[in-house]
């Protein structure tokens, strides 16, 4: 009998921790919304600034909204930000920030990654029809695919991570064919398939035809562009200068605010090199006219104004970085500098006369 009450209690004790795991799991879920770091942080007096307040109550709002499975006011939400093309004080997209936010972070427990596919896949069978639904899938699948595989270099990924790695963009594909006849047509889509197309190693030609029918869709949504000049960097699909030139040659395509887009570009490939403009062929005359286009755009923006400076670093235009940095003040945004980059470019302007 003893015995008997030992297996009992030992049964009881594991059902109440396997409630317990799932309660924490959904509890850290709910959590994430608050914790998570969103892009664009700043220091000092910039974080609690206009274009870094609209941000983070956009994404938290949104992140919320999954977190709680509220579906039909995120569809709601989506579709209101995507007819209004609705962007913050930067120009970033709403509906581009609205999937983003609900990202899952590579650092997070295998448990998680699980419980946001089931958060994905209730969503897309609560709203069946709903283009959002499925786009998030298929945005969701992509982060997991490259999860899988890791960061390693190929000869590094393991078996199983390529494999996982290519399932999960085999199913992230079929949805977006899947969804691509739904009514509206989302932005995103592209986007999305631009990234399967980069991890399935598509042809040029594919590839090529996906961004022409991405720009024909919405000419200024230039995060296609950021994905096209990254499938063109040699250590993926294409050759150097490459990315360059096609980013050169879009200036000119009517409706799409070209110079603005060439600096935007620009400022995402130097994330890639040490100096953007000393390793490629980037030009700092069209980016330096892009950014003057972006600013009497969005003239409140810190983060471009940030960004601006740290291309003039690079650059080596000493007398603009000063300027900048006159503009900035105390108004830095860290997630435009590399660690202690910022102290060192300015002191380097302000030796300038």
């Amino acid at each position: 009998m003893k015995h008997l009450r030992l297996v009992i209690l030992l049964v009881v004790a594991g059902l109440m921790l396997s409630v317990l795991a799932v309660i924490l799991i959904k509890d850290k879920l709910v959590e994430m919304a608050t914790e998570e770091p969103v892009s664009g942080s700043s220091d000092g007096p910039a974080a609690a600034n206009e274009e870094m307040a609209e941000l983070v109550a956009f994404r938290n709002a949104t992140r919320q909204l999954y977190n709680n499975r509220k579906f039909a006011e995120l569809e709601a939400l989506a579709t209101k930000v995507r007819s209004g093309k609705e962007r913050i004080h930067t120009g970033s997209w709403k509906i581009f920030q609205l999937y983003d936010s609900l990202n899952c972070r590579d650092d997070e427990p295998e448990s998680m990654w699980q419980l946001h596919d089931t958060i994905h896949r209730e969503w897309e069978a609560a709203f069946p029809q709903s283009i959002t639904a499925r786009v998030a899938r298929a945005d969701f699948l992509t982060t997991y695919a490259w999860h899988a595989r890791t960061a390693d270099y190929a000869s590094e990924v393991t078996e199983e991570g390529w494999r996982l790695f290519h399932e999960r963009l085999a199913e992230a594909r079929t949805i977006l064919d899947q969804a691509k006849p739904l009514s509206p047509s989302c932005p995103v889509w592209w986007s999305v398939c631009q990234t399967v197309a980069l991890g399935q190693g598509w042809s040029r030609e594919d590839y090529a035809s996906l961004y022409e029918e991405a720009k024909k869709f919405e000419p200024e949504f230039f995060s296609y562009d950021f994905s096209r000049a990254k499938f063109l960097l040699p250590r993926w699909h294409g050759q150097p200068g490459e990315w360059e030139a096609a980013a050169e040659k879009e200036i000119e395509r009517p409706g799409t605010a070209g110079y603005e887009i060439y600096a935007r570009v620009v400022t995402e490939q130097a994330d890639y090199h040490d100096n953007v403009f000393e390793e490629t062929a980037a030009s700092w005359r069209k980016t330096r006219k892009g950014y003057e286009e972006l600013l009497a755009r969005y003239p409140d923006s810190k983060q471009l104004l940030n960004e601006y400076c740290r291309l003039a670093c690079y650059a080596g235009d000493r007398k603009l970085a000063k300027q900048l940095f006159g503009q900035i003040g105390e108004m830095k945004v860290r997630s435009c500098w590399r660690k202690g980059q910022f102290d060192r470019a300015k002191a380097w302007a302000m030796k300038g006369s």
